[in-house]
């Protein structure tokens, strides 16, 4: 029990409180209209926005940042964010990749591409790194498909690159991991003919800039649109013959065509055979059109040539690739160019030659052994050996 003196303590302590009345409508909106000029003032103050038709802000103290020294914290943010890994992006294939708990980012890659945008710092480095980031991010969703026709990522791209200047001088077509990771999106947004806008002004553009570089822009971005269109979702290898057909068409009349279609068509040639383990066989008339699009090359290609006769889709042919070998000086002579220290199979990337004459050996000798021609494998398989000993090991002994 209190005391009768703490009691009365208590009572004079609270004798002066008194519950306040309830604010009237016009009280409450005068002070909720201050409320929102005293927040609109501080984004003015952090992101240095116009705020003519908002309340005017206080005077600001001596002591208190300016907007443009906000403005510049705010840029000093975005560089920050910017150079981080994710968006700046490294065409280095031997950088580990990041635990994807430090790069899986809180924001949409495209968000950040847009606020560098705006505060024009996006370049073609980070814009990668952008793309790079989407394509991780969409490759995680659910509908991924759905979600990279529905982003515009491409659009906004496209967007800057017009804004911006680079596409007059089309110096971004240089840029081989730019280009390579904004194509995927261009297909999937239905976007297309902006490349091939691109390629058509590539090979007909004359001033200040030599053949060689010009081709090198078409073919690198043309080659791109194949490899994306010989993918399940748009259509496997019928549809990435039916780019380089469509190229044919295009530029028909151009003396540069045979060089622009090398890198395309040896492209497919290799999804079509070393690659066919992941992809449906095209069509017998498309694969006989891509047969007959090496006429127009601007030099043969007896190796890629003799591996899609091997993977002909109803008549597989081996002929042309024993021909092949049986021409034991052309063989030297391919081997030897690259010198003997260079015929180690790991180190080679890509679509270099002497991976491909070990892949068309391996194809061939297995060709020859399931057909019951065991002689002439054994003939193969002593002739690699004998020629690139180093490549070839005990796997490609006939049974």
């Amino acid at each position: 029990m209190f005391s009768t003196k703490s009691v009365q303590s208590l009572r004079k302590l609270f004798a002066g409180y008194h519950e306040p009345l309830p604010i009237s409508k016009q009280q409450s909106q005068k002070l909720l209209d201050g409320i929102k000029a005293s927040f609109r003032s501080q984004l003015d103050r952090e992101y240095g926005r116009s705020s003519s038709d908002h309340t005017p802000a206080p005077t600001k103290s001596t002591g208190e940042t300016s907007p443009q020294a906000r403005r510049s914290a705010a840029s000093l943010h975005l560089k920050s964010v910017l150079s981080n890994p994710l968006f700046s992006y490294n065409n280095k294939e031997n950088t580990p990749p990041l635990p994807k708990a430090l790069w899986v980012p809180d924001r949409d890659p495209m968000d950040v591409f847009d606020h560098a945008v705006s505060r024009g710092m996006m370049t073609l480095k980070a814009a990668t790194g952008c793309l790079v980031a989407k394509g991780q991010q969409l490759s995680n969703a659910s509908d991924a498909n759905l979600l990279a026709t529905s982003s515009d990522t491409a659009l906004r791209v496209v967007r800057w690159l017009r804004s911006s200047g680079a596409e007059s001088n089309f110096l971004f077509l240089d840029n081989t991991a730019f280009v390579r990771a904004l194509v995927p999106f261009l297909i999937a947004e239905n976007m297309e003919s902006v490349a091939w806008e691109w390629i058509t002004r590539a090979m007909n553009e004359s001033r200040d800039i030599g053949e060689e570089q010009r081709i090198a822009r078409a073919s690198s971005l043309l080659s791109q649109i194949v490899r994306i269109k010989s993918q399940a979702q748009y259509g496997n290898l019928n549809a990435a013959i039916q780019a380089i057909l469509e190229a044919e068409q295009l530029f028909q009349h151009n003396p540069s065509l045979p060089k622009l279609l090398v890198q395309p068509w040896r492209s497919v040639s290799w999804l079509s055979t070393v690659e066919s383990y992941s992809r449906e066989m095209p069509s017998e008339k498309l694969f006989e059109a891509h047969l007959a699009t090496a006429d127009r090359l601007s030099r043969p290609f007896p190796v890629e040539m003799a591996h899609l006769h091997l993977y002909h889709p109803t008549h597989p042919d081996h002929l042309p690739a024993l021909e092949f070998f049986n021409d034991k000086k052309r063989l030297r002579k391919l081997v030897r160019a690259l010198g003997p220290d260079k015929l180690n199979l790991t180190k080679f990337t890509g679509m270099g030659t002497i991976p491909w004459i070990a892949f068309l050996g391996h194809d061939t000798v297995n060709h020859l052994k399931q057909s019951g021609r065991s002689e002439e494998a054994r003939g193969i398989t002593q002739l690699l050996r004998s020629e690139l000993s180093d490549i070839f090991s005990e796997t490609l002994t006939p049974a």
